[in-house]
């Protein structure tokens, strides 16, 4: 499955509104794309953000790092096309855990975000 990169600030904007799943170690927010863009051929897309309360500079691209990763092995496994995932790494929380629970956090994450859709 391909997994492209969200790059603009108002698809970040849109997952202010959306559905979300704080864990310990990372927020997942997720919506499904109405607005069908060429270079989005309905693939899933993947974003990450990181405020200054993570860390400094060094911190805040391991976290970055991290979520990457851990997003694309759990993204090419349960993702669902033309859904926008946006990660939220946490303060001291995404650096330190072990990358397994990392990756188990963003999966229960995703199944819980889509548990509360159905229930809707």
């Amino acid at each position: 499955m391909d997994i492209q990169t969200i790059k603009k600030r108002r698809d970040f904007l849109k997952g202010n509104n959306a559905p979300y799943a704080a864990m310990r170690s990372v927020v997942v927010q997720s919506y499904v794309r109405t607005d069908e863009v060429v270079e989005t051929d309905g693939s899933v897309m993947m974003g990450i953000t990181c405020s200054k309360k993570v860390g400094n500079a060094v911190t805040r691209n391991r976290a970055k790092r991290r979520l990457r990763e851990a997003g694309k092995i759990v993204l090419r496994e349960i993702g669902i096309k033309k859904t926008n995932y946006i990660f939220i790494a946490r303060k001291d929380q995404t650096v330190k855990v072990k990358f397994t629970d990392l990756c188990n956090d963003i999966e229960n994450a995703i199944k819980k975000i889509y548990t509360q859709q159905e229930d809707k």
